[in-house]
């Protein structure tokens, strides 16, 4: 047999290991290499789908059983898997065409770009207080500057009285779906729409105060509760204090404290 694949090693677990340390591994390779992660990484794509394709198979009783006892080998190219198959070759056939995300999805409890949304931008800035006040806690005022909702087009980056129309790209979705050939068959990717940045809409006239982003420089505040103990250089997260995201949660700000004396 052409023992090229250990879906055990893949995924990094033992081979006695039980369901939920399988979908525990899973979980956090895929925060690790999944493609949205890595947008800059074109190995990502073929990464996350040789994951997936472990987990497809470990996490089913059935699958896993018949794995085990047929050993590890290359997927089979050229076939789909239909209703009866088994997963592999010899018997054991892989789907070379199925959507990679489904799996990533169910393991995770959510699709990985809500309805277009994306996490907004994480903001860090930093704040210097002095010892006393590192001792005994405090609370300090953090001024930054975000991009918001552009004041002068309400957040849609059209000009006053242009006309507004369904993305043409993406039909109104505010993603696009590509396929992927790797060397582990054909995976499906889900994105934002480039066209129109997940809004599924296009403009014919752009605001001039933010050039059709929909989004303008502000000036916002937080208050911030340092802990006492904190010593310098340490950071604060406050959740969802950081740039709103398109149609998705808010980012994070981050807060380093710097102690002076």
């Amino acid at each position: 047999m052409n023992n090229k694949k250990d879906y055990y090693t893949i995924l990094g677990v033992a081979r006695n290991a039980d369901a939920a340390e399988i979908k525990s591994s899973f979980r956090k390779m895929g925060k690790i290499y999944h493609p949205d992660a890595n947008p800059d990484d074109p190995t990502a794509g073929a990464k996350m789908a040789e994951i997936n394709e472990a987990y497809a198979v470990l996490s089913n009783p059935e699958k896993r059983a018949e794995y085990d006892r047929q050993g590890y080998s290359e997927p089979i190219q050229g076939r789909t898997r239909s209703e009866g198959d088994d997963i592999f070759g010899g018997g054991f056939n892989f789907n070379t065409n199925f959507d990679f995300n489904d799996v990533f999805d169910k393991a995770f409890g959510f699709s990985h770009i809500k309805k277009g949304g994306r996490r907004g931008r994480d903001i860090t800035v930093t704040i210097q207080i002095g010892r006393d006040e590192a001792v005994s806690g405090t609370s300090k005022d953090v001024t930054f500057v975000s991009l918001e909702k552009c004041h002068s087009c309400g957040g849609t980056g059209a000009a006053a009285g242009s006309a507004i129309e369904v993305c043409s790209r993406c039909n109104g979705k505010g993603q696009v779906r590509t396929t992927v050939q790797s060397a582990f068959g054909k995976s499906t990717k889900t994105n934002i729409c480039p066209a129109c940045h997940g809004k599924g809409k296009e403009i014919k006239g752009q605001c001039q105060k933010c050039a059709g982003t929909g989004k303008e420089k502000q000036n916002r505040q937080a208050t911030v509760r340092i802990p006492n103990g904190i010593r310098t250089g340490q950071t604060i997260k406050v959740n969802e204090m950081g740039e709103s995201g398109e149609g998705g949660i808010r980012g994070d700000l981050i807060v380093k404290v710097m102690v002076k004396g």
